[in-house]
């Protein structure tokens, strides 16, 4: 396997940039759950993009470190969501992983950005509550609602 992902396509296009961000967050969230599930870490994350005419764009970033939560995955590939979103109609957006590691290897507090270990802790309760009453049972706020 070279890389782990998940793409969404619109019923209708989207130019605005929260409302792409509301669509990225639960891509994340699938993303880090396989990539957990398989024991997995990632230290490239990419964006796709479909514009309304089909073109697609994929753009990249390689972290120092590789990661398996979904907060860090948000948080590296949004810059580059925030550098296409300029107007543009998007009719998919999707997030990739590859570059895989030792998940022993990945989310190690370092000097500059102490917060990956938060993140385990708060995932690892999320992913808790979610094994035992089911995916709907807690959410971050940052994901849409099901209507």
């Amino acid at each position: 396997m070279k890389s782990i992902s998940n793409e969404t396509t619109f019923s209708d296009n989207h130019k605005d940039l929260e409302s792409l961000k509301k669509r990225l967050w639960p891509l994340c969230e699938k993303v880090a759950g396989r990539l957990k599930n398989k024991n997995l870490a990632a230290a490239t994350v990419t964006l796709k993009l479909k514009t309304s005419s089909f073109r697609s764009l994929t753009r990249s970033k390689t972290r120092p470190a590789p990661t398996q939560l979904a907060e860090i995955l948000y948080r590296t590939v949004l810059p580059l969501l925030e550098k296409e979103a300029n107007g543009t109609a998007f009719r998919l957006i999707g997030i990739g992983a590859s570059q895989f590691a030792d998940p022993a290897d990945a989310d190690h507090t370092d000097l500059l950005d102490p917060s990956p270990e938060e993140y385990a802790k708060i995932e690892h309760v999320i992913d808790t509550v979610r094994e035992k009453f089911g995916t709907a049972a807690i959410q971050k706020g940052r994901t849409p609602l099901k209507k």
